[in-house]
């Protein structure tokens, strides 16, 4: 099966610009002499199930690696449900303080993901025009997603490069704080299977403990709220039970039913 990756190449510098980041390269007002938020909750978004997955876990997960990553900086995070009316990601927007997108392999345009990714850019993208604080990452697929979304077209090419491990390229942006990596930064702390040439030194581990401390940080910059103490508690992803995977892959996942409430 081929893995897809992006290309760097000068058609994407415009989306680039837009997305990977570094806020100490803007000079924004808003941010100036701020009250910072140090109970910061992030969403992330449940990505579909794939089809060869037991069909009774769920139609969305959500893997644990990505809430110990957020969790590990200092945010608690609730999960975003796929398949939901457009107020509910309006709502959510407003209720957090920032999103993470994740990596998969979902189709962009047709999946439950792609439908929520693009309802929850769209709402931060207006608050952050009325210079309302809101954050987005994304990771992998979730890069690819937001490239989606700015460009308005797949730019996805094929490549033949898969499961390696390669220098880094940082571009800034300068207009919103949405980010994407289309490595994966939670992997060297957090994922163990032995079939991927994952980079566990010291070196990969602080790499991914920046990545993290920097979005939650810049999260801490948003001063959304949930309307009260039990609605925060109850959204929480800890409501939901963690399934381990004893195959040797040492996966660990939540399973998101777009029905839950």
């Amino acid at each position: 099966m081929k893995i897809y990756y992006w290309k760097l190449f000068f058609s994407l510098c415009y989306v680039l610009v837009s997305l990977v980041a570094g806020s100490w390269f803007r000079d924004d007002k808003r941010r100036q002499n701020q009250t910072l938020n140090d109970r910061p909750i992030i969403g992330i978004l449940a990505t579909d199930t794939p089809s060869d997955w037991d069909a009774a876990t769920g139609k969305t997960y959500i893997s644990a690696n990505y809430v110990k990553y957020l969790e590990q900086a200092g945010a608690r995070v609730v999960p975003i449900r796929g398949g939901q009316p457009e107020e509910y990601y309006s709502r959510m927007v407003n209720w957090t303080n920032g999103a993470l997108i994740p990596g998969g392999a979902a189709n962009v345009a047709t999946s439950l993901i792609g439908r929520s990714a693009r309802l929850m850019y769209d709402a931060a993208l207006k608050l952050n025009k009325e210079q309302d604080y809101y954050p987005l990452w994304g990771t992998c697929w979730g890069f690819q997603m937001l490239c989606y979304l700015i460009q308005g077209e797949n730019l996805l090419q094929p490549t033949d490069s898969a499961n390696v491990s390669w220098p880094l390229i940082f571009t800034p942006g300068k207009n919103f704080p949405f980010y994407g990596v289309q490595w994966h930064p939670e992997k060297p702390s957090f994922n163990w299977n032995p079939s991927y040439s994952i980079n566990h030194g010291l070196d990969a581990i602080r790499v991914g403990q920046y990545m993290a401390n920097f979005f939650v940080n810049e999260a801490r910059k948003s001063s959304h709220r949930f309307p009260s103490l039990q609605s925060e508690a109850t959204s929480l992803i800890d409501n939901y039970k963690r399934t381990y995977f004893s195959d040797g892959t040492f996966e660990e996942v939540y399973y998101i039913d777009p029905k839950d409430s």
